[in-house]
This record gives C-alpha cells, sequence and structure tokens, in this order.
C-alpha cells in the first residue's frame, strides 16, 4: 500500500488519514491486548493488570493488519475519481443507484470534514468560541454539529433533484459519451491481484499458516 500511495503521489495525505482513523481503534486494541491477554512472559505489573509478551505481540499483529486495512481504504479514496469510478461501475453494468450510493460513500467523509471547517471558520467570525479548555470545545461543538447536519441533509435533496431532472431513474442501459482508460499493464496487475487474493484464500480455507 505505502509502495502504490508513492506512486499515485499521495503518501503524506495517506499516512496522516491512515493513523487519524486507525488511532482510537489503535489504542484500545493495544490497552485490552496487552493487560488482559493470558501470558507466560510477565513484562510488568500495573494494579491488578499484567502486561504479557504474547499480549504484546498479539496487538502488534492486530495492529498491522488495522493499519493495512486503512491503508488501503484511504489509498482507494485518495487516488480514485469519483465520476470516474461511478461511470465505470455503470460500463461494467452495475445499477446507477447502487453507482450513486458508492461514490456518495466515498465523498462523504471529505464533503463532512471541509463543510464543517467551514461552519467552525464562520461561527468563529461570528464570535462563537472553540478553542480553549474542554468545556469550552463542547460549549462550541453544537453550533457547529448543527449546521453541519442541516446542510448534509439539504445536498441530498438538492442533489436527488438534480439527478431526478437528469432522468437518473431511467429505465434501461445508459448509453455513457466517456469510458476510464485501462492500460493493458493494469489489466494484468488487476488479474494477477484477483489471482493472489484467491490463493491467500484457498490456502487459509486449507489450514495454511503464513
Amino acid at each position: 500500500m505505502l509502495a502504490l500511495a508513492v506512486s499515485a503521489r499521495v503518501l503524506p495525505q495517506l499516512l496522516r488519514a491512515s493513523v487519524l482513523l486507525s488511532l482510537p481503534i489503535a489504542i484500545s486494541v493495544v490497552l485490552v491486548s496487552v493487560f488482559t491477554r493470558a501470558g507466560t512472559t510477565v513484562l510488568f505489573t500495573i494494579g491488578p493488570f499484567d502486561a504479557t509478551l504474547e499480549g504484546v505481540e498479539f496487538a502488534a499483529q492486530t495492529l498491522v493488519r488495522l493499519f493495512a486495512i486503512s491503508t488501503s481504504i484511504g489509498l482507494f479514496v485518495l487516488a480514485t475519481d469519483p465520476r470516474a469510478f461511478v461511470l465505470d461501475l455503470e460500463r461494467r453494468g452495475v445499477s446507477p443507484r447502487f453507482a450513486f450510493v458508492a461514490v456518495a460513500s466515498i465523498e462523504a467523509v471529505p464533503t463532512l470534514v471541509e463543510r464543517a471547517a467551514t461552519i467552525s471558520e464562520s461561527q468563529r467570525a461570528r464570535g462563537l468560541d472553540t478553542e480553549g479548555g474542554l468545556r469550552t470545545r463542547l460549549r462550541g461543538l453544537l453550533p457547529i454539529v448543527g449546521p453541519v447536519i442541516l446542510t448534509s441533509l439539504t445536498d441530498v435533496e438538492e442533489r436527488s433533484l438534480a439527478l431526478e431532472s437528469r432522468a437518473f431513474s431511467r429505465p434501461g442501459r445508459r448509453h455513457l459519451l466517456w469510458s476510464m482508460p485501462d492500460r493493458t499493464a493494469e489489466r494484468v496487475l488487476r488479474f494477477v491481484l484477483i489471482g493472489l487474493l484467491i490463493a491467500l484464500i484457498a490456502a487459509r480455507v486449507a489450514g495454511v499458516d503464513f
């Protein structure tokens, strides 16, 4: 994933997003695994909890898997053009409604983050205090969350009306005027990755331990 991120020139953004998304789960995994997993080698003790070497190893393996999942999802979101994605899904016979749901899911988090930042700056310009202690931040959170939710609902309604005005729900197959370029090297790489995935699943089902 990191090599592909370097090729796509999105490595800094990918690392930042992956760390931020996986950090809350990673902290809970480390705490639960290190201090509650049974083991024979005790590293140190905090109160009634023993930190074991086996717990540390299990936490490290889980963190690597979690980081791999977050980087793969993040790389897909950062390196995929939503317009190209939805049009290619339709070109392959996927329902337009499903394609719209897929692209809306991809764009949901970046759109919400951008909208929240804009509303936060607008509220601060009107005198809202969003910096300082925890109580101040919590008090300034509600005037931001409310407009974010309302503008999101309004955006969904406007997008639905715009799609319906363009005959989005029209039955039958669409005639697309644009197709995403698909080079031979990309097709070969895609088939190789699919083959490796099938081989790994078969090996896992057969009980082969890596």
